[in-house]
């Protein structure tokens, strides 16, 4: 694995880190508070590794949920990474089934959104991918066991920590926009997302957005093309 690679990877990950370090010590009150020791909090970030799915599971075993219900729930909730590492393969055709296996599991919405912000960098680099997976995982991690053990010390609700992972993804988006299309396509999901979120009772409105935003983007790179 090439070193020089990596290290840009790792370079590549610090807007993650700043965003899973709060984030991961808002998951670590919670599950901690959910019943978890540090260690099981800990183990969870390094066996799991899905924010939403950790966050879902801390709050079902609150409630008294056995494991097979938060099993499922997180098989469905992952099911968005079958698309995510499909498209990421497609710049790894010469990389070995081992190599694949150990970059798909730790994948996540915010290191494919910075790897796909610049393909020429990831395209037959997995060296570059795994420090910026590697990096972003460590993050959670840390910020999972800092919050599991300090957690307790700190007013999150007053320092804005649950606001960090939206913030993440502002800046994540901020970073790809660099045509004029692309702030239209933004603004297009923008609406897309209060109206269904008016129309359509709980969460409908983030995969029908995300269809109809899927779909202009690509109207409009077929008609550039042309």
């Amino acid at each position: 694995m090439d070193s020089h690679q990596f290290r840009n990877g790792v370079r590549a990950a610090l807007p993650i880190v700043f965003g899973y370090l709060p984030v991961g010590m808002a998951f670590g009150v919670l599950a901690r508070q959910a019943g978890l020791t540090a260690t099981e909090v800990g183990w969870m970030s390094l066996l799991v590794y899905a924010g939403a799915s950790q966050f879902l599971a801390v709050e079902m075993i609150f409630k008294g949920a056995i494991w097979v219900p938060i099993v499922i729930a997180t098989f469905f909730i992952n099911l968005r990474h079958l698309l995510m590492s499909s498209t990421l393969s497609l710049y790894f055709n010469r990389s070995r089934l081992r190599t694949l296996g150990l970059l798909a599991a730790q994948l996540t919405d915010e290191s494919f959104a910075v790897a796909m912000s610049n393909t020429s960098r990831i395209e037959n680099r997995p060296g570059y991918l795994f420090g910026l997976q590697m990096t972003s995982h460590l993050a959670w991690i840390t910020g999972s066991v800092g919050g599991a053990f300090f957690g307790g010390l700190i007013d999150h609700q007053s320092y804005g920590i649950p606001f960090a992972l939206p913030a993440l993804f502002i800046c994540l988006l901020v970073f790809q926009i660099r045509k004029g299309h692309h702030v239209f396509i933004m603004v297009v999901a923008g609406v897309a997302s209060l109206f269904f979120r008016w129309v359509f009772p709980g969460n409908w409105y983030i995969i029908l957005t995300a269809l109809v935003a899927s779909g202009v983007g690509i109207y409009i790179s077929s008609k550039l093309k042309v």
